[in-house]
């Protein structure tokens, strides 16, 4: 079973798209034709809340586009009706208005719309953020379909618990029985709630327990070939239990199987049986994890290409001197949010690699005065243009040549004094950097907006962004969890200071020993 579509498939799904717009004016509902047009959609247009309905109802399209002040039925009492109607209560709507007062957005939101956007609106704005919930729609659709097997998966399981022809049980650590099928009750005659250790022939019942303890302390499966007496008949059984957890939390007990191996063979064969369908899983598990990485993968390649390709016409643009001050202005904030997107996709991968275990380090040889250097002008840059002073202090002779990993090294530096700039309206963002004894020890400070205390914790959690939530919408949360994670694979250390309204300190220290080829 493929648990995830390829970005293939989600692209021929996002082509075959219906988009409805909803507009009283035809000028607006001709600039969205134009620029979604080229995405490939099935597009429908209604000048009325009434025809929205009518066209929603019979088409189902994936999205609305709907405008909000329209006369006679607005975009919010079309969304009403929308909304009770079955057929089209689960069609994300995009409300787009002048009105963008706080009460207004929120009554948008309340009668079910997944996004707003003002007037007048930038066409390439208003296109991302459809194909994002056409996107959206898409993998819903497929969470959907999992959700689904994952329901026929666990009603096969009891089908074939009940006709199983070996006792499944499940049971706490002190033996207590929390799941049975009807052969493990056949077999010993117990029921859930009882303690499957007490029907133990007295002869074997210490040995079991000990072992029992033992397997529970260590966290290991076990199998025990043992005596039990039920009904006033003896009778040799053989258990098989697996630790039961649940990601990282502490064994919650056992699930296990048990056969009746008076019949020697009929205990081997069903033996077999057990073992090939762990393997079977462990299989899965794999695969899913694989498909899972290669996704994500395949995903971040997809969006470079094109992305890269942006951002190279857009550093041609800003170099044309026949551009106006308003088309240099636009240029750059393509420019600004394409640099953005290219660095999410490169922290989702990198998240992923470090989920999977899967980064990695490449040491080599490099100049540290000259890299040092390179950061020091390109974030000279970066806040002479933000208005704020840059400070450098290099307190000790650097050595000619060190070994180590230069790309990640280098991302690491740049991740904490770009955090530094963005936080920092006023003021200066300060960089001491010095050497001693195979370690190269950074500090960077700044006299931003600060962290208060109790959300300092917090910081190096993926996807936590605290502090001023004016800044939130900056960034993704990644960058500070994957900076401590590559410090931790240097096999270095990372500490914070801050106080709220007085600015943030990240003191640094990596393992960068001197290359022997100085």
């Amino acid at each position: 079973m493929r648990l995830f579509m390829s970005p293939n498939e989600i692209e021929s799904d996002l082509k075959n798209a219906k988009v409805l717009m909803v507009d009283d004016t035809p000028a607006n509902i001709d600039v969205l034709r134009k620029v979604l047009i080229r995405e490939g959609y099935q597009l429908f247009f209604a000048h009325s809340g009434e025809k929205a309905i009518k066209i929603a109802s019979r088409a189902i399209p994936d999205l609305i586009l709907l405008d909000v002040m329209m006369p006679g039925m607005d975009g919010f009492e079309t969304s009403r009706c929308l909304k009770r109607n079955e057929a089209t209560q689960d069609i994300p709507i995009i409300f787009i208005t002048a009105k963008n007062q706080p009460e207004d957005i929120i009554e948008g939101f309340k009668l079910g719309a997944v996004d707003y956007v003002n007037k007048p609106f930038r066409q390439e704005e208003v296109c991302m953020r459809v194909r994002h919930h056409l996107q959206t729609g898409v993998l819903m659709k497929q969470r959907e379909h999992l959700i689904k097997d994952l329901r026929h998966s666990e009603e096969r399981f009891r089908l074939l618990a009940h006709a199983s022809p070996v006792g499944i049980c499940q049971a706490d650590i002190k033996g207590k029985i929390v799941y049975t099928n009807q052969k493990w009750q056949n077999i010993l005659n117990l029921n859930e709630g009882d303690n499957w250790l007490q029907v133990i022939h007295a002869e074997d019942r210490e040995k079991v327990e000990r072992l029992w303890a033992l397997s529970v302390h260590n966290l290991n499966e076990c199998t025990l070939k043992f005596r039990i007496t039920s009904q006033g008949e003896t009778r040799w059984v053989q258990a098989h239990a697996i630790p039961l957890r649940y990601e990282e939390s502490e064994i919650e007990g056992f699930v296990g199987t048990l056969e009746d191996i008076t019949d020697f063979k009929r205990a081997e064969e069903q033996m077999l049986t057990a073992k090939n369908i762990s393997e079977q899983a462990r299989i899965a598990a794999e695969a899913a994890n694989y498909a899972k990485s290669a996704f994500i993968a395949n995903v971040s390649h997809e969006l470079r290409t094109p992305l890269n390709g942006i951002l190279g016409f857009t550093q041609l643009f800003k170099q044309d001197k026949n551009l106006n001050a308003e088309q240099q202005d636009g240029i750059e904030v393509i420019h600004r949010c394409g640099e953005y997107l290219l660095t999410l996709i490169s922290d989702v991968l990198d998240l992923s690699k470090i989920e999977a275990g899967r980064i990695e380090l490449y040491p080599a040889d490099f100049h540290l005065e000259s890299f040092i250097s390179n950061i020091i002008d390109l974030f000279k840059m970066r806040t002479e243009q933000k208005g704020i002073a840059f400070n450098v202090q290099k307190n000790t002779p650097f050595p000619y040549v060190v070994q180590g990993d230069e790309k990640r090294l280098r991302q690491i530096i740049i991740n904490l004094l770009s955090n530094a700039i963005k936080f920092t309206k006023e003021g200066s963002v300060t960089l001491i950097v010095r050497y001693e004894e195979n370690k190269l020890h950074f500090q960077v400070s700044d006299t931003g907006i600060g962290i208060a205390t109790d959300e300092v914790d917090k910081i190096f959690d993926p996807f936590q962004q605290v502090g001023d939530p004016r800044y939130k919408p900056e960034g993704t949360g990644l960058g500070l969890s994957i900076t401590k994670t590559l410090v931790e694979l240097m096999g270095g250390e990372i500490q914070v200071e801050s106080l709220l309204g007085e600015g943030t300190t990240f003191l640094i220290v990596l393992n960068l020993p001197e290359s022997m080829n100085q």
